[in-house]
């Protein structure tokens, strides 16, 4: 859709998910993704679910790239990329520290290939937290994040999606943009997974260094605010965020009493009688649908929405939007979701399939300067796929 970043090329040498989402953002935006694989292939590669043999979670998180196996593990293969990125303005890795220079990965040995790269970089922790392996439900858990998800009376939840991942993925794609603007001397980039974590915290943190006050888990309800959270309904789930005096004021003429008793007539006494309050909304509710709520509240100018499950929300996406989903050529039924941001009235287009694992191996290795007995050196010693 996009050629914003035509005529960038960018190395990407990251696994699983945050490393390969920035270079997709990036991929999204025009630039020249070349994605560096053993020669085994990322092992997300297989992961189930598969749709007429693609890795469906492959595909999202690394279309539109071409794909070069190479056996980093030699040092001939690290010769080779080392070659490679003299032509390339970007590499993007996600090793854990102590593991990156044995791969040729590491800033110092990328920056004497090419002092201009931006050269970017993903870790699950610190540096001083040692060569700890390191995955998205790891950093939830010691980031405090899934100390605050989850019911009061249960134990700590998992957020229900690889957040980390991909938030990291995208603050990793943004520091790269903006060392783009910059002198790129020896430029590098680095997201901590845990930083990223600690951000989505960020108020609540603020609030306990100010306070000392560790706040608790509250399901999908807030510390500050009531009636604000998901309530059943007859047939499901609604969630209201009745967060202000004139939304709760609203609501209270909808539910009727005893919404419009004094002690809860501000927000102060809302908080102080909140599990009496939330009680009265949850039986108001109990009688009648969702589809009922939904009309009846948002009419009212009660901030309303239903907790959609997949089915309702891509059906839903479908119908409002004109570039929600991508489709994958030649894969019947697989499509990915398109960028969050659109540009004007250009529609995002379908995508290829992911390739094999060295798919373009040999072109991607010609357009960096490789001659053809060279290319077919390599694949005879074993380094290329």
């Amino acid at each position: 859709m996009s050629g914003t970043l035509a005529g960038l090329r960018v190395i990407d040498a990251a696994t699983n998910i945050a490393g390969p989402w920035a270079g997709s953002i990036l991929a999204d935006l025009g630039a020249e993704v070349i994605k560096v694989e053993p020669l085994k292939g990322d092992m997300m590669r297989a992961y189930p679910p598969f749709v007429d043999g693609v890795q469906t979670q492959y595909a999202a998180v690394n279309h539109d790239k071409r794909y070069l196996a190479l056996d980093l593990r030699e040092e001939r293969g690290r010769a080779v990329l080392h070659r490679c990125l003299g032509g390339c303005d970007v590499l993007i890795q996600n090793l854990r520290p102590g593991h990156e220079a044995k791969l040729g990965l590491d800033a110092a040995a990328c920056h004497a290939a090419n002092p201009r790269l931006v050269h970017a970089s993903i870790a699950a922790f610190h540096p001083a937290d040692g060569d700890r392996p390191g995955y998205d439900l790891l950093v939830q858990g010691e980031s405090g994040l899934m100390d605050q998800t989850g019911e009061p009376d249960m134990p700590p939840s998992r957020v229900g999606a690889a957040a980390i991942d991909y938030a990291s993925g995208l603050w990793l794609a943004l520091g790269i943009l903006a060392e783009l603007q910059g002198e790129r001397e020896r430029a590098t980039v680095r997201v901590s997974m845990l930083d990223v974590a600690g951000g989505l915290l960020n108020e609540k943190v603020s609030a306990f260094l100010a306070t000392g006050v560790a706040p608790r888990r509250l399901g999908s309800r807030t510390a500050t605010t009531t009636p604000h959270g998901a309530f059943p309904t007859a047939d499901g789930h609604i969630v209201i965020g009745a967060a202000t005096d004139h939304a709760f004021a609203r609501l209270a003429e909808v539910l009727g009493p005893p919404l419009d008793e004094e002690r809860f007539a501000d927000q102060a006494g809302r908080l102080e009688n909140r599990d009496e309050l939330e009680a009265a909304v949850a039986a108001g509710l109990a009688g009648r649908g969702t589809e009922h709520w939904l009309a009846v509240l948002g009419e009212a100018g009660v901030p309303v929405g239903r907790v959609a499950d997949l089915a309702s929300m891509t059906a839903r996406h479908r119908a409002a939007s004109r570039t929600g989903f991508r489709a994958v050529e030649g894969v019947d039924g697989l499509e990915v979701m398109a960028p969050a941001f659109s540009f004007g009235e250009r529609e995002w287009g379908p995508l290829p399939p992911p390739g094999e694992v060295g798919a373009d191996s040999a072109a991607v290795l010609a357009d960096l300067g490789l001659g053809a007995a060279e290319i077919a050196a390599l694949r005879e010693q074993g380094l290329i796929r």
